[in-house]
């Protein structure tokens, strides 16, 4: 029996590791942003994922404030745009050129930064 637990108890362990990985990099895959750019243009996505607002300018201008835990879409043109990320109620900021591809979605992620004046900002294509 002591050899029937350890030969199949290993083949179980295996299996329940193969199903965990298979389902980390199935959520690889976002379908969270069900947003489709108009024709002949790209989007923005500021995803807020700090306890605060952020204000979000483009090229220069504000646009719309995010919610804490929450996204906005931004449809512009196809190119490299000027980003600013400014904390609501706060000092935190972020800037960045950010390109934009037709077509697609520019996802930029905005997570609370190790010091208290920093963003810390993920930026990906979905």
């Amino acid at each position: 029996m002591s050899m029937f637990r350890t030969k199949h108890g290993g083949w179980i362990a295996c299996l329940a590791l193969g199903v965990i990985l298979m389902l980390g990099l199935c959520a690889c895959d976002s379908d969270e942003w069900n947003h489709t750019p108009p024709t002949g243009m790209g989007s923005i996505i500021v995803n807020n994922r700090t306890t605060d607002g952020v204000n979000v300018y483009l090229d220069g201008y504000y646009t719309n404030r995010v919610s804490d835990f929450d996204h906005e879409t931004f449809d512009l043109v196809p190119a490299v745009h000027r980003v600013v990320l400014d904390e609501s109620r706060g000092n935190r900021a972020w800037r960045g050129d950010v390109d934009v591809l037709e077509g697609k979605l520019t996802i930029i992620e905005v997570n609370a930064g190790f010091y208290s004046s920093d963003y810390d900002v993920r930026i990906y294509f979905d």
